[in-house]
């Protein structure tokens, strides 16, 4: 008498997509939709990494001669960072002494106003892919509970690499596919420390040309 055994497609199909459901869980209960090990902190606080002068003053940064420009190219992380430093150094050269500790003052203050909006648009990124593989992942159980309950007790060959039906073609493809997705989460949830480590360098740059 022929054994009953089931294929690797039939195997996902009777539940084994249910590990997307706990892969895609979140680490912190008041947020749902952060699936990363990290904190969720959505705002940088300035005088965590700035001890100089108040910011408040400096909210025109943007309208400053030459900083606006040189707050995009230290926000941007294709910018080395030896690149970056040189050009603080440049432009710290360029300033009357008189007026240098307010100019830096504003690059700075324009630097955290970029990069935490940065970091707040990847984290609103990150909580996106992090909802659309939630309902993916419904949707593959679901699927292969449908697949489960049509094949019934078939006997199939448990030897196949990839199964052999279409519609178990396409429930092992989708699975694959969603756990490559997956794996994309931790990279992303390194980009805002990656940004925080940034802008702590460059802040600690910025202060060592300021005489107060």
């Amino acid at each position: 008498m022929m054994r009953r055994t089931l294929s690797v497609a039939a195997m996902l199909a009777a539940g084994a997509f249910c590990f997307a459901s706990v892969a895609v869980a979140a680490v912190d209960p008041k947020n749902p939709d952060w699936p990363c090990v990290q904190k969720k902190v959505e705002n940088l606080s300035p005088t965590a990494i700035w001890d100089g002068p108040a910011i408040e003053d400096h909210k025109n940064w943007f309208s400053a001669e030459k900083v606006p420009a040189l707050v995009t190219k230290l926000a941007s992380r294709r910018v080395p960072m030896e690149k970056a430093t040189a050009a603080i150094d440049d432009f710290a050269k360029s300033l009357p002494e008189a007026d240098r500790d307010a100019q830096m003052t504003k690059l700075f203050a324009g630097l955290f106003d970029t990069v935490n909006t940065q970091r707040r648009s990847i984290i609103g990124g990150i909580e996106k892919y992090q909802r659309s593989q939630k309902a993916r992942a419904e949707e593959l159980e679901q699927q292969g509970v449908n697949l489960a309950n049509l094949k019934g007790d078939i006997v199939v060959d448990d030897t196949a690499a990839v199964p052999e039906s279409e519609e178990e073609q396409k429930l092992y493809w989708a699975g694959r596919i969603f756990q490559e997705r997956q794996q994309n989460i931790p990279i992303a949830c390194e980009l805002p420390a990656l940004l925080e480590e940034r802008l702590f360098a460059l802040t600690q740059h910025i202060r060592g040309k300021m005489t107060k």
